[in-house]
Protein backbone atom coordinates (compact mmCIF):
# COMPACT_ATOMS: atom_id res chain seq x y z
CA UNK A 1 0.00 0.00 0.00
CA UNK A 2 1.01 3.52 -0.42
CA UNK A 3 0.70 4.66 3.08
CA UNK A 4 3.12 1.75 4.10
CA UNK A 5 5.69 2.79 1.35
CA UNK A 6 5.35 6.11 2.94
CA UNK A 7 5.85 5.14 6.38
CA UNK A 8 8.43 2.79 5.33
CA UNK A 9 10.54 5.44 3.63
CA UNK A 10 10.13 8.13 6.47
CA UNK A 11 11.85 5.49 8.66
CA UNK A 12 14.43 4.79 6.51
CA UNK A 13 14.85 8.75 6.13
CA UNK A 14 15.00 9.50 9.67
CA UNK A 15 17.24 6.63 10.21
CA UNK A 16 19.71 9.03 7.52
CA UNK A 17 18.82 12.28 8.84
CA UNK A 18 19.64 10.98 12.55
CA UNK A 19 22.85 9.64 11.20
CA UNK A 20 23.78 12.74 9.35
CA UNK A 21 22.64 15.62 12.28
CA UNK A 22 24.61 14.10 14.71
CA UNK A 23 27.75 13.40 12.63
CA UNK A 24 27.64 17.36 11.49
CA UNK A 25 27.79 18.39 15.06
CA UNK A 26 31.04 16.38 14.84
CA UNK A 27 31.64 18.06 11.83
CA UNK A 28 31.42 21.72 13.22
CA UNK A 29 34.86 21.12 15.59
CA UNK A 30 35.99 18.70 12.79
CA UNK A 31 35.89 22.31 10.55
CA UNK A 32 37.83 24.07 13.46
CA UNK A 33 40.46 22.06 13.52
CA UNK A 34 41.03 21.61 9.94
CA UNK A 35 40.99 25.51 9.60
CA UNK A 36 43.79 25.11 12.88
CA UNK A 37 45.65 22.56 10.78
CA UNK A 38 45.51 24.61 7.50
CA UNK A 39 47.33 28.08 9.26
CA UNK A 40 49.88 26.32 11.68
CA UNK A 41 50.62 24.42 8.15
CA UNK A 42 51.77 28.35 7.02
CA UNK A 43 54.21 28.27 9.63
CA UNK A 44 55.36 24.77 9.52
CA UNK A 45 54.09 22.70 12.62
CA UNK A 46 50.87 22.24 10.76
CA UNK A 47 52.74 20.14 8.38
CA UNK A 48 52.84 17.18 9.86
CA UNK A 49 49.41 16.99 10.45
CA UNK A 50 48.14 17.88 7.03
CA UNK A 51 48.04 14.42 5.64
CA UNK A 52 46.73 12.78 8.34
CA UNK A 53 44.09 15.03 8.94
CA UNK A 54 42.99 15.09 5.30
CA UNK A 55 43.22 11.11 5.44
CA UNK A 56 40.31 11.74 8.56
CA UNK A 57 38.48 13.88 6.25
CA UNK A 58 38.39 11.80 3.37
CA UNK A 59 37.43 8.84 5.39
CA UNK A 60 34.35 10.01 6.60
CA UNK A 61 33.47 11.79 3.36
CA UNK A 62 33.42 8.56 1.53
CA UNK A 63 31.59 7.11 4.09
CA UNK A 64 28.75 9.41 3.91
CA UNK A 65 28.81 9.41 0.06
CA UNK A 66 28.70 5.76 0.45
CA UNK A 67 25.29 6.10 2.65
CA UNK A 68 24.10 9.09 0.13
CA UNK A 69 24.80 6.95 -3.40
CA UNK A 70 22.83 4.67 -1.09
CA UNK A 71 19.61 6.69 -0.35
CA UNK A 72 19.69 7.82 -4.11
CA UNK A 73 20.09 4.23 -5.27
CA UNK A 74 23.54 4.99 -7.58
CA UNK A 75 26.67 3.80 -7.49
CA UNK A 76 28.56 4.76 -4.37
CA UNK A 77 32.43 3.69 -5.40
CA UNK A 78 33.20 6.51 -7.26
CA UNK A 79 33.85 8.77 -3.76
CA UNK A 80 36.69 9.95 -2.66
CA UNK A 81 38.34 6.80 -1.92
CA UNK A 82 37.86 5.86 -5.93
CA UNK A 83 40.95 8.27 -6.33
CA UNK A 84 42.70 6.30 -4.75
CA UNK A 85 44.61 6.50 -1.24
CA UNK A 86 45.76 9.87 0.40
CA UNK A 87 49.23 11.20 -0.86
CA UNK A 88 51.36 11.18 1.83
CA UNK A 89 53.46 13.90 0.82
CA UNK A 90 52.09 17.62 1.52
CA UNK A 91 52.87 18.53 -1.87
CA UNK A 92 50.74 15.78 -3.53
CA UNK A 93 47.73 16.61 -0.81
CA UNK A 94 47.57 20.06 -1.63
CA UNK A 95 47.15 18.73 -5.65
CA UNK A 96 44.98 16.24 -5.05
CA UNK A 97 41.55 17.39 -6.11
CA UNK A 98 39.88 15.40 -3.96
CA UNK A 99 41.36 17.17 -0.85
CA UNK A 100 39.50 19.96 -1.55
CA UNK A 101 36.25 18.36 -2.22
CA UNK A 102 36.33 16.42 1.03
CA UNK A 103 37.42 19.92 2.88
CA UNK A 104 34.03 21.39 1.12
CA UNK A 105 32.17 18.83 1.71
CA UNK A 106 32.63 19.34 5.63
CA UNK A 107 31.92 22.56 5.39
CA UNK A 108 28.73 22.58 3.92
CA UNK A 109 28.16 19.44 6.11
CA UNK A 110 28.34 20.72 9.34
CA UNK A 111 25.71 23.55 7.79
CA UNK A 112 23.01 21.37 6.13
CA UNK A 113 23.59 18.68 8.22
CA UNK A 114 22.65 20.51 11.52
CA UNK A 115 19.70 21.84 9.98
CA UNK A 116 18.45 19.11 8.19
CA UNK A 117 18.47 17.17 11.49
CA UNK A 118 17.15 19.93 13.68
CA UNK A 119 14.18 20.19 11.39
CA UNK A 120 13.46 16.70 11.36
CA UNK A 121 13.60 16.75 15.18
CA UNK A 122 11.49 19.43 15.04
CA UNK A 123 9.07 18.14 12.96
CA UNK A 124 8.77 14.96 15.11
CA UNK A 125 8.41 16.84 18.10
CA UNK A 126 5.57 18.70 17.09
CA UNK A 127 3.87 15.56 15.75
CA UNK A 128 3.91 14.22 19.21
CA UNK A 129 3.89 16.77 21.84
CA UNK A 130 0.43 17.98 19.65
CA UNK A 131 -0.57 14.95 19.33
CA UNK A 132 -0.20 13.72 22.99
CA UNK A 133 -1.74 17.26 24.18
CA UNK A 134 -4.74 15.36 25.73
CA UNK A 135 -2.29 13.84 28.35
CA UNK A 136 -0.72 16.41 29.81
CA UNK A 137 -2.25 19.85 29.04
CA UNK A 138 -4.25 20.11 32.05
CA UNK A 139 -1.72 19.55 34.51
CA UNK A 140 0.08 22.62 33.16
CA UNK A 141 -0.71 26.18 34.90
CA UNK A 142 -2.64 27.75 32.39
CA UNK A 143 -2.63 24.95 30.18
CA UNK A 144 -0.46 24.53 27.34
CA UNK A 145 0.54 26.92 24.71
CA UNK A 146 1.81 26.26 20.99
CA UNK A 147 3.36 29.66 19.25
CA UNK A 148 0.30 31.63 19.26
CA UNK A 149 -2.47 28.92 20.24
CA UNK A 150 -3.20 28.27 24.24
CA UNK A 151 -4.91 24.45 24.96
CA UNK A 152 -6.64 25.70 28.25
CA UNK A 153 -9.86 23.35 27.51
CA UNK A 154 -10.45 19.94 26.07
CA UNK A 155 -12.12 20.65 23.01
CA UNK A 156 -8.92 22.35 22.28
CA UNK A 157 -6.80 19.53 23.29
CA UNK A 158 -8.56 17.36 21.53
CA UNK A 159 -8.37 19.52 18.30
CA UNK A 160 -4.64 19.98 18.60
CA UNK A 161 -4.95 15.90 17.76
CA UNK A 162 -5.49 16.97 14.40
CA UNK A 163 -2.62 19.63 14.57
CA UNK A 164 -0.27 16.37 15.39
CA UNK A 165 -1.61 14.45 12.49
CA UNK A 166 -1.07 17.32 9.71
CA UNK A 167 3.06 17.52 11.79
CA UNK A 168 3.30 13.61 11.50
CA UNK A 169 1.98 14.20 7.63
CA UNK A 170 4.28 17.03 7.28
CA UNK A 171 7.53 14.90 8.59
CA UNK A 172 6.31 12.04 6.50
CA UNK A 173 6.27 14.23 3.56
CA UNK A 174 9.50 16.51 4.72
CA UNK A 175 11.97 14.36 5.93
CA UNK A 176 12.62 12.40 3.03
CA UNK A 177 13.08 15.40 0.85
CA UNK A 178 15.51 16.66 3.70
CA UNK A 179 17.07 13.20 3.10
CA UNK A 180 17.38 13.29 -0.47
CA UNK A 181 18.64 17.08 -0.58
CA UNK A 182 21.51 16.02 1.84
CA UNK A 183 22.35 13.25 -0.38
CA UNK A 184 22.19 14.99 -3.49
CA UNK A 185 24.58 17.56 -2.07
CA UNK A 186 27.02 15.02 -0.94
CA UNK A 187 26.89 13.99 -4.01
CA UNK A 188 27.39 16.85 -5.68
CA UNK A 189 30.02 17.38 -4.22
CA UNK A 190 32.28 14.21 -3.36
CA UNK A 191 31.48 12.91 -6.82
CA UNK A 192 34.87 13.02 -9.29
CA UNK A 193 35.04 14.60 -12.22
CA UNK A 194 33.50 11.97 -15.04
CA UNK A 195 35.65 8.91 -16.14
CA UNK A 196 38.55 9.69 -13.03
CA UNK A 197 37.04 7.31 -11.12
CA UNK A 198 36.63 4.69 -13.84
CA UNK A 199 40.25 5.88 -14.22
CA UNK A 200 41.51 5.13 -11.17
CA UNK A 201 39.35 1.86 -10.28
CA UNK A 202 41.18 0.83 -13.54
CA UNK A 203 45.02 1.99 -12.67
CA UNK A 204 44.14 0.01 -8.89
CA UNK A 205 42.91 -2.87 -11.27
CA UNK A 206 45.83 -2.84 -13.18
CA UNK A 207 48.06 -2.00 -10.43
CA UNK A 208 46.78 -5.61 -8.79
CA UNK A 209 46.74 -8.00 -12.05
CA UNK A 210 50.49 -6.68 -12.39
CA UNK A 211 51.26 -7.55 -8.62
CA UNK A 212 50.07 -11.07 -9.24
CA UNK A 213 51.44 -11.40 -12.34
CA UNK A 214 54.73 -10.83 -11.25
CA UNK A 215 53.97 -13.60 -8.27
CA UNK A 216 53.34 -15.68 -10.89
CA UNK A 217 56.17 -15.18 -12.56
CA UNK A 218 58.21 -15.75 -9.61
CA UNK A 219 56.48 -18.99 -9.09
CA UNK A 220 56.65 -20.32 -12.48
CA UNK A 221 60.85 -19.15 -12.31
CA UNK A 222 60.99 -21.39 -9.07
CA UNK A 223 58.74 -24.23 -10.21
CA UNK A 224 61.47 -24.40 -13.30
CA UNK A 225 64.12 -24.01 -11.43
CA UNK A 226 63.15 -26.96 -8.93
CA UNK A 227 61.92 -28.71 -11.87
CA UNK A 228 65.27 -28.12 -13.41
CA UNK A 229 67.32 -28.79 -10.05
CA UNK A 230 65.59 -32.11 -9.07
CA UNK A 231 65.11 -33.72 -12.95
CA UNK A 232 67.39 -32.13 -15.51
CA UNK A 233 70.40 -31.70 -13.04
CA UNK A 234 70.20 -34.93 -10.98
CA UNK A 235 70.03 -36.81 -14.48
CA UNK A 236 73.16 -34.89 -15.48
CA UNK A 237 74.87 -35.76 -12.20
CA UNK A 238 74.16 -39.33 -12.98
CA UNK A 239 75.97 -39.08 -16.36
CA UNK A 240 78.68 -37.94 -15.25
CA UNK A 241 79.36 -39.76 -12.49
CA UNK A 242 79.21 -42.80 -14.91
CA UNK A 243 81.36 -41.32 -17.20
CA UNK A 244 83.93 -40.55 -14.37
CA UNK A 245 83.65 -44.61 -13.70
CA UNK A 246 84.00 -45.30 -17.41
CA UNK A 247 87.55 -43.04 -17.61
CA UNK A 248 88.72 -44.70 -14.17
CA UNK A 249 88.15 -47.90 -15.84
CA UNK A 250 89.69 -47.18 -18.69
CA UNK A 251 92.88 -45.88 -16.16
CA UNK A 252 92.85 -49.04 -13.67
CA UNK A 253 91.71 -51.44 -15.58
CA UNK A 254 92.00 -51.24 -19.41
CA UNK A 255 91.23 -55.24 -19.91
CA UNK A 256 88.17 -55.23 -18.60
CA UNK A 257 87.06 -52.69 -21.26
CA UNK A 258 85.78 -55.55 -23.22
CA UNK A 259 83.00 -56.49 -20.94
CA UNK A 260 82.15 -53.65 -19.05
CA UNK A 261 82.17 -50.65 -21.06
CA UNK A 262 79.25 -51.73 -23.66
CA UNK A 263 76.84 -52.22 -20.54
CA UNK A 264 78.38 -48.58 -18.86
CA UNK A 265 77.46 -47.14 -22.33
CA UNK A 266 74.40 -48.26 -22.65
CA UNK A 267 73.61 -47.37 -19.09
CA UNK A 268 75.01 -43.56 -19.24
CA UNK A 269 73.11 -43.29 -22.46
CA UNK A 270 69.71 -44.37 -20.61
CA UNK A 271 70.41 -41.89 -18.12
CA UNK A 272 71.58 -39.27 -20.42
CA UNK A 273 67.62 -39.81 -22.28
CA UNK A 274 65.88 -39.22 -18.97
CA UNK A 275 67.71 -36.49 -18.43
CA UNK A 276 66.76 -35.01 -21.97
CA UNK A 277 63.21 -35.72 -21.41
CA UNK A 278 63.07 -34.16 -18.41
CA UNK A 279 64.47 -30.96 -19.41
CA UNK A 280 61.64 -31.38 -21.99
CA UNK A 281 59.25 -31.66 -19.87
CA UNK A 282 60.09 -28.31 -18.04
CA UNK A 283 60.56 -26.57 -21.46
CA UNK A 284 57.36 -27.56 -22.42
CA UNK A 285 55.42 -25.97 -19.53
CA UNK A 286 57.10 -22.76 -20.43
CA UNK A 287 55.48 -22.76 -24.13
CA UNK A 288 54.49 -25.92 -25.42
CA UNK A 289 56.14 -26.45 -28.67
CA UNK A 290 52.81 -27.81 -30.01
CA UNK A 291 51.89 -24.09 -30.36
CA UNK A 292 54.94 -23.36 -32.32
CA UNK A 293 54.32 -26.35 -34.57
CA UNK A 294 50.16 -26.19 -35.51
CA UNK A 295 49.27 -23.29 -33.65
CA UNK A 296 46.63 -22.26 -30.83
CA UNK A 297 43.57 -25.03 -33.34
CA UNK A 298 45.86 -27.74 -33.10
CA UNK A 299 46.98 -27.25 -29.83
CA UNK A 300 43.74 -27.30 -28.89
CA UNK A 301 42.66 -30.28 -30.85
CA UNK A 302 45.65 -32.16 -28.68
CA UNK A 303 44.14 -31.33 -25.53
CA UNK A 304 40.64 -32.17 -26.32
CA UNK A 305 41.55 -35.45 -28.11
CA UNK A 306 43.59 -36.15 -24.68
CA UNK A 307 40.74 -35.19 -22.35
CA UNK A 308 38.74 -38.37 -20.54
CA UNK A 309 35.62 -37.03 -20.71
CA UNK A 310 33.88 -37.25 -24.37
CA UNK A 311 34.77 -33.90 -25.67
CA UNK A 312 34.23 -31.81 -29.28
CA UNK A 313 35.83 -28.69 -30.87
CA UNK A 314 34.39 -25.51 -32.18
CA UNK A 315 37.00 -23.64 -34.16
CA UNK A 316 35.23 -22.04 -36.17
CA UNK A 317 36.96 -22.42 -39.11
CA UNK A 318 38.08 -24.65 -41.64
CA UNK A 319 41.87 -24.97 -41.57
CA UNK A 320 44.40 -22.91 -39.03
CA UNK A 321 44.69 -20.52 -41.58
CA UNK A 322 42.99 -17.64 -39.35
CA UNK A 323 44.90 -15.06 -37.74
CA UNK A 324 47.76 -15.55 -35.25
CA UNK A 325 47.65 -14.16 -31.94
CA UNK A 326 50.51 -12.89 -30.17
CA UNK A 327 53.04 -16.65 -29.03
CA UNK A 328 52.38 -15.16 -25.21
CA UNK A 329 48.51 -15.08 -25.76
CA UNK A 330 48.54 -18.39 -27.20
CA UNK A 331 50.43 -19.70 -24.67
CA UNK A 332 47.84 -18.53 -21.84
CA UNK A 333 45.11 -19.61 -23.26
CA UNK A 334 46.86 -22.93 -24.23
CA UNK A 335 47.25 -23.25 -20.31
CA UNK A 336 43.73 -21.57 -19.58
CA UNK A 337 42.51 -24.91 -22.03
CA UNK A 338 44.26 -27.31 -20.36
CA UNK A 339 43.27 -26.46 -16.57
CA UNK A 340 39.99 -26.41 -17.43
CA UNK A 341 39.72 -30.21 -19.20
CA UNK A 342 41.33 -30.96 -15.89
CA UNK A 343 38.53 -29.63 -13.98
CA UNK A 344 35.75 -31.13 -15.85
CA UNK A 345 37.67 -34.30 -15.51
CA UNK A 346 38.49 -34.27 -12.15
CA UNK A 347 35.23 -32.51 -10.29
CA UNK A 348 32.36 -32.07 -13.10
CA UNK A 349 31.06 -35.86 -13.24
CA UNK A 350 30.42 -34.83 -16.75
CA UNK A 351 29.20 -36.78 -19.73
CA UNK A 352 30.44 -34.11 -22.45
CA UNK A 353 32.41 -31.15 -22.79
CA UNK A 354 32.52 -28.48 -25.40
CA UNK A 355 34.88 -26.27 -26.25
CA UNK A 356 34.47 -23.27 -28.67
CA UNK A 357 37.81 -21.22 -29.86
CA UNK A 358 37.62 -18.32 -31.65
CA UNK A 359 40.84 -16.18 -32.85
CA UNK A 360 40.31 -12.47 -34.36
CA UNK A 361 42.96 -9.44 -34.47
CA UNK A 362 41.46 -8.54 -31.31
CA UNK A 363 41.30 -11.14 -28.64
CA UNK A 364 41.05 -14.60 -28.33
CA UNK A 365 37.97 -16.40 -26.47
CA UNK A 366 37.74 -19.43 -25.24
CA UNK A 367 34.75 -21.59 -24.00
CA UNK A 368 34.25 -24.73 -22.34
CA UNK A 369 30.88 -25.62 -21.10
CA UNK A 370 29.81 -28.75 -19.59
CA UNK A 371 26.96 -31.06 -18.99
CA UNK A 372 28.09 -31.92 -15.21
CA UNK A 373 26.96 -31.17 -11.83
CA UNK A 374 27.26 -27.62 -11.66
CA UNK A 375 28.16 -25.76 -8.28
CA UNK A 376 31.99 -24.98 -8.75
CA UNK A 377 33.49 -22.15 -6.67
CA UNK A 378 36.41 -20.88 -6.69
CA UNK A 379 39.35 -22.66 -4.20
CA UNK A 380 39.04 -25.96 -3.01
CA UNK A 381 41.60 -27.16 -5.65
CA UNK A 382 38.97 -26.37 -8.88
CA UNK A 383 42.35 -24.08 -10.59
CA UNK A 384 40.08 -21.19 -10.74
CA UNK A 385 41.73 -18.76 -9.21
CA UNK A 386 44.98 -19.49 -11.37
CA UNK A 387 42.93 -19.53 -14.33
CA UNK A 388 41.94 -15.66 -13.33
CA UNK A 389 45.14 -14.37 -12.23
CA UNK A 390 46.69 -15.61 -15.60
CA UNK A 391 43.70 -13.81 -17.73
CA UNK A 392 44.18 -10.62 -15.35
CA UNK A 393 47.64 -10.69 -15.95
CA UNK A 394 46.98 -9.95 -20.11
CA UNK A 395 43.88 -7.71 -18.82
CA UNK A 396 41.63 -10.27 -19.92
CA UNK A 397 38.36 -11.23 -18.54
CA UNK A 398 36.78 -14.58 -16.85
CA UNK A 399 33.41 -15.39 -16.73
CA UNK A 400 32.41 -18.01 -14.54
CA UNK A 401 28.49 -19.57 -14.56
CA UNK A 402 27.84 -22.56 -12.62
CA UNK A 403 24.06 -23.26 -11.04
CA UNK A 404 24.03 -25.92 -9.19
CA UNK A 405 23.03 -28.56 -11.29
CA UNK A 406 24.52 -27.49 -13.99
CA UNK A 407 25.87 -26.80 -16.79
CA UNK A 408 28.99 -25.29 -16.18
CA UNK A 409 30.58 -22.54 -18.89
CA UNK A 410 33.73 -21.07 -18.31
CA UNK A 411 34.26 -17.87 -20.76
CA UNK A 412 37.70 -16.51 -21.25
CA UNK A 413 38.80 -13.59 -23.08
CA UNK A 414 42.30 -12.25 -23.92
CA UNK A 415 43.10 -9.29 -25.84
CA UNK A 416 45.68 -9.64 -28.77
CA UNK A 417 46.03 -6.03 -28.82
CA UNK A 418 49.17 -4.08 -26.70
Amino acid sequence: MAWRASVLRFRRAMRYVAVTGLSALLALPAVYVVVLVLVLSLVGPGLLLLPRAVRVVRRGADAHHRRAAAWLGTDGTDGPAATGTVPAGVRAVLRDRATYAAVAWLVLHAVTGVVAGALALGLCVGAVSWATTPLWWWVMPGGAAFAVWRIDSWGAAVAAVAGGAAYAALAVFAVPLLAGAHARMTRAVLRPRPGKAALARRVEELAASRAEALDAHAAELRRIERDLHDGAQAGLVAVSLRLGLMRQAMRNRPEELPEVLPEMIERTQELAEQALAQLRRSVRAVYPPVLGDQGLAGAARSLVAACPVPAELDTGQDDDAGPRAPAAVEAAAYFVLSEALTNVARHSGATCVRVRLRTTGASVVVSVRDDGRGGAVEGAGTGLPGIRRRVAAFDGTTELSSPPGGPTELRVELPCGS
